[in-house]
């Protein structure tokens, strides 16, 4: 009689913790459910606001397409634009005051400008005084956006005074512009920006490069030279090869280069101040 009693206490006791270990499986399968669940949901969340993103630029892109760039609204956006894109903020504009001015063909580096690269045609400037509120360089793209280069507002570092530093800083900013879409903001950001905006004499921003004379006229001993100092390096006869440069009916000169295969890589086109622009293998300015 006891032994029958001890079997099926033994009996009930087991079955009960198979219950429970059954229970705690079901559980923990649940609880993995809703994990797998919510990381797939924060992805959809993450996925969905990139896509937002790209959205809201090409919307940005659209609706600023045919604007008047001009115009002082205009400018209050690139400001806007430029200033926010690197971190800053445009709320506090107490004591500030921005001045607008064309800067096309002005060395980077007004300090050396011998050699500096110089800005492309149709840069402007949007320059804030006091400075520490930050400046922005651009080139409007007629579509809606604008390339940014990065021109530092101080050139204090002595290394600027130095011919090679100033020839590879100055080419790595026209080299790494970035081109984005211009924001859109409340109309009540734009007026606060936009009547604080006055044009600017071109000639307060005008660097006499004069002392870069005869040395810097483009021949053929020296367009090479020009190029590498574009470049910021030797050119690379490793993997490619350059063809001989010549001169055009302008006064410019150009050459070409191929892979190892005998395939268009690339040309550059010397200007006869020196400066160089690079195209692709297509013909596409790079």
């Amino acid at each position: 009689m006891n032994n029958k009693i001890t079997v099926a206490t033994i009996l009930s006791a087991s079955l009960f913790l198979s219950a429970c270990t059954i229970n705690i499986g079901t559980d923990s399968e649940k609880d993995n459910d809703k994990d797998n669940n919510k990381t797939q949901s924060q992805k959809n969340n993450e996925s969905s606001n990139n896509d937002q993103d790209s959205t809201n630029d090409d919307s940005n892109q659209a609706n600023n397409q045919n604007e008047n760039t001009q115009s002082k609204e205009h400018y209050a956006k690139v400001w806007i634009t430029g200033i926010e894109k690197n971190g800053g903020s445009t709320n506090d504009l107490s004591d500030t005051e921005l001045e607008h001015v064309d800067v096309s063909g002005q060395p980077i580096n007004p300090y050396n400008t011998s050699a500096s690269k110089t800005l492309p045609e149709g840069t402007q400037l949007i320059a804030a005084s006091p400075t520490a509120a930050g400046s922005v360089y651009y080139k409007d793209n007629d579509d809606g956006t604008i390339t940014i280069y990065d021109v530092p507002s101080h050139f204090q570092d002595s290394s600027w005074d130095e011919d090679d530093f100033t020839v590879k800083e100055t080419s790595k900013i026209l080299n790494n512009a970035h081109t984005v879409s211009l924001k859109n903001p409340s109309q009540s950001k734009i007026d606060k920006v936009k009547y604080i905006i006055s044009e600017g004499n071109p000639e307060d921003y005008q660097f006499d490069a004069s002392d870069n004379t005869a040395d810097d006229e483009v021949t053929r001993d020296n367009v090479i030279d020009k190029v590498e100092e574009y470049e910021g390096e030797t050119l690379d006869t490793d993997t490619y090869t350059f063809k001989e440069p010549e001169k055009m009916e302008d006064g410019r000169w150009g050459f070409s280069f191929e892979d190892k295969d005998g395939n268009l890589a690339g040309s550059y086109i010397i200007d006869s101040d020196g400066t160089v622009t690079e195209y692709d293998e297509d013909g596409e300015e790079l």
